[in-house]
């Protein structure tokens, strides 16, 4: 690494970052730091003005580089904040010397679109930390370097599966469990054989012949380390059928079976996998990500949002009604267009719901009708259509008029339309993970 970079970096992170990539990389990466650092700081105040945060006794505006800020501050129990922040940055800086996808929009692959956000959770500002990755690790894994990843297959003797395990990862009485290679490297899992897999938004989550193959990586990725739970593999069955009954207007992809290598009897957290069967897109249809959708010009945004707000408003509204809130944010939200129009609409990764209390569900997704709206209003509302809106190329009044119009007389109705809109404080939630409070945004539809 030159001088020169050796200068351009601020952290250690960056520096470490810089070290050790090649020159050609190092200096596309150093030349995005200060974009990277601007992102990060806007993200830090926008949280600063709508978030229920400690007090700030500084002026936002007097930083360059979110780091400096965070420590001026000085808020409690911010260190693990500020480590995940200054990984942000690089990851960030790294994630946008990538190169751009030359296939046309319409005529890309799930996986191509998966991998083409490039700058990750639009409002979080650890949307790009991988604590305990490094550059490298970025480069191999990351969705949007559009590595191929060789997920290794750990024959696991003393395991515990349920749902439909597929013949073709049994060997004999042991399953072949799919491990990612990050994490098999670290806890030294032995492994027979390989299964080609492309990362997917979530990177622990990847695309593998006919399947989602939701893996664990116990590092600390935007907002949580990434383990599956033993609860998590007893249930992901059990919830998505439920789901499967109980979502109306809306397709689920569901969880076909879940498996975990037992340790102590238990099943391991850091040796879980949750299997998906992929979505196969219909004649003339593309599936993406509804974060994709950012990269796209929509032409008649008014008409192409009202087709849209037909397919997922109504759905959402009513199962709410009925004591169910989805996480439908813009990553878990696939969408189906078809001549560039919403045809259909898919929810993935089903372990955040959270349901009005009975039996046969996990207590920990049971909830009081206020955490159950508050979720669907925070993750659809204030987070997938806010960012959708703010991506169109109309007036967002005239768009949150035309979402209006396709809200159902449900007992939600009047606090959609009028009360001040509940958002996830996402910042908060680093430095007080166990934090119940929420963020408010004016009512987008008094505007």
């Amino acid at each position: 690494m030159c001088q020169d970079q050796i200068i351009l970096t601020q952290t250690p992170v960056e520096s470490a970052f810089a070290a050790a990539l090649d020159e050609d990389r190092a200096e596309r990466f150093t030349a995005e730091l200060p974009g990277a650092r601007a992102a990060i700081l806007a993200r830090l105040r926008r949280a600063l003005a709508v978030e229920p945060l400690p007090q700030v006794s500084v002026d936002p505006r007097a930083f360059s580089h979110p780091v400096d800020l965070l420590t001026a501050l000085r808020w409690p129990r911010s260190e693990s904040l500020v480590t995940e922040v200054s990984h942000s940055v690089a990851g960030l800086a790294l994630s946008r010397t990538t190169s751009p996808l030359t296939t046309p929009f319409l005529s890309r692959s799930l996986e191509e679109h998966e991998q083409s956000v490039v700058d990750g959770h639009p409002l979080h500002p650890c949307c790009r930390n991988r604590t305990g990755f490094t550059a490298l690790d970025h480069l191999a894994y990351g969705p949007e370097h559009r590595p191929v990843v060789a997920l290794g297959l750990h024959p696991a003797k003393d395991h515990v599966v349920f749902g439909d395990w597929p013949g073709e990862l049994r060997d004999g009485d042991r399953i072949l469990l799919p491990v990612h290679p990050w994490q098999a490297d670290r806890l030294g899992v032995p492994t027979t054989g390989t299964l080609t897999a492309y990362p997917l938004m979530a990177l622990r989550t990847l695309s593998a012949g006919d399947w989602h193959v939701k893996t664990t990586l116990s590092a600390q990725i935007t907002s949580a380390v990434r383990d599956i739970s033993g609860d998590s593999i007893a249930t992901a069955t059990t919830v998505s059928d439920f789901l499967s009954t109980a979502v109306e207007g809306i397709e689920l992809q569901a969880n076909r079976a879940s498996a975990a290598v037992l340790t102590d009897g238990e099943p391991d957290r850091r040796l879980g996998v949750i299997l998906r069967d992929k979505p196969v897109p219909r004649e003339g249809e593309t599936l993406l990500p509804l974060a994709a959708l950012r990269a796209h010009h929509v032409p008649d945004p008014g008409a192409w949002l009202r087709e849209f707000a037909e397919l997922t408003v109504p759905p959402l509204m009513t199962l709410l009604a009925r004591g169910v809130a989805l996480e439908a944010h813009e990553q878990n939200l696939v969408v189906g267009l078809v001549d560039g129009r919403p045809s259909r609409v898919v929810y993935r990764d089903l372990a955040d719901i959270r349901v009005s209390p009975r039996p046969g569900l996990p207590t920990r997704l049971h909830a009081s009708p206020e955490a159950l709206r508050a979720k669907t209003f925070a993750t659809f509302f204030a987070t997938a259509l806010t960012g959708l809106i703010g991506t169109l190329d109309a007036p967002d009044a005239e768009l949150w008029d035309v979402v209006a119009k396709t809200v159902p007389d449900t007992p939600d109705r009047h606090a959609l339309l009028h009360d001040p809109l509940p958002a996830k404080p996402l910042t908060l939630m680093r430095l007080d993970p166990g934090t119940k409070a929420w963020a408010y945004l004016p009512n987008p539809f008094r505007s």
